[in-house]
């Protein structure tokens, strides 16, 4: 036996990253305390060594922060993986202090609620009618590639359509997304949106589409390029953005696809023909086609830098960092 080598009666705790992660690893602080305060009781239930009783236990459950806030259930087809929930609402709702429900149960009251998915267009409506606050959950707006990280979170609204809030670089910076220098090219790229987000604004994807091509060659005589959207998976291996952007384009046109933030953050100026996240960087009407807005650097890294305060991974739902930022800035 070598003097490195433990005694037989001796534990050696293994290194943290050989330990499984829990699901309590990213629980809200108090969630966690009262997790290993159960455990306590569980080999103390008289608490003579740890001090913990069942009615400190019951104490401290009902001491938990409830906010008012409910989720309904999503469009996602959550049940073939395995869950019982749509598992990022749930996360939501838990760093939030909130309860998981359907908009069956919630319809006809008031209380705040959590939507995901362009197709509650319905339940959004009847939130604004009622002055009712509610919170939408979609795709991040940068930073995703084959695995979907980042989500975006917007109080009463689709996306951030508010001004551009002063915010440091760290969360922008944990991307991975390198800004590029604006650079021009030859083609027009169309990235239509899908019928689904058009619904909303009562639009129909075929006119839309026939109308801005119209309107293009009034202005241009620039090819014209439509990128249709494909699935997930050729999105994001066989057809990126990136990839789309790369091909001689000189400025890209779309409703309120995030497609635009992407081209602003590749170095591609765009057009934004309906409410945007990236409208405050963007030109607002094809007239301006040959000449499109051309943010600076430092606009565009300012507008980087707030929406990656406005989008969020699960764990950061689950731990209570994006109820935080939501709703203390």
């Amino acid at each position: 036996m070598t003097d490195q080598e433990p005694l037989d009666d001796e534990w050696v705790e293994p290194p943290p990253e050989t330990l499984p992660p829990s699901i309590f690893d990213y629980a809200p602080p108090d969630v966690k305390v009262l997790v290993e305060n159960l455990l306590k009781y569980r080999v103390d239930p008289a608490g003579s060594v740890y001090g913990i009783t069942l009615p400190i236990l019951a104490q401290q459950l009902a001491m938990l922060p409830v906010n008012n806030i409910v989720s309904t259930d999503s469009e996602y087809r959550y049940q073939r993986k395995g869950h019982m929930y749509d598992p990022i609402l749930q996360s939501f709702v838990q760093g939030a202090g909130g309860q998981i429900s359907s908009w069956a149960k919630e319809e006809f009251n008031t209380t705040p609620v959590v939507l995901r998915g362009i197709t509650k267009r319905r339940q959004m409506q009847a939130c604004k009618d009622a002055a009712r606050d509610f919170y939408y959950i979609d795709t991040g707006y940068f930073g995703n590639g084959k695995k979907k990280i980042f989500h975006r979170i917007t109080r009463n609204d689709v996306q951030w359509f508010g001004d551009i809030v002063e915010r440091p670089g760290d969360r922008f910076e944990k991307t991975g997304v390198q800004i590029k220098k604006m650079r021009r090219g030859t083609n027009i790229l169309i990235a239509p949106p899908s019928q689904k987000l058009l619904n909303n604004y009562d639009i129909v994807l075929e006119e839309w589409l026939e109308n801005v091509q119209a309107e293009i060659r009034a202005h241009t005589d620039r090819p014209v390029v439509i990128r249709t959207k494909q699935g997930r998976s050729t999105r994001v291996n066989n057809d990126t953005m990136e990839m789309a952007l790369d091909r001689d384009v000189h400025c890209l046109v779309t409703f309120s696809s995030i497609a635009a933030g992407e081209a602003l953050l590749l170095g591609k100026p765009a057009i934004t023909l309906g409410p945007n996240a990236a409208g405050p960087l963007c030109s607002q009407s094809i007239s301006a086609i040959e000449n499109p807005r051309i943010p600076t650097l430092d606009e565009v890294t300012a507008w980087a830098h707030h929406l990656a305060y406005c989008q969020f991974t699960e764990l950061e739902m689950r731990d209570g960092t994006a109820w935080r930022i939501l709703n203390n800035g």
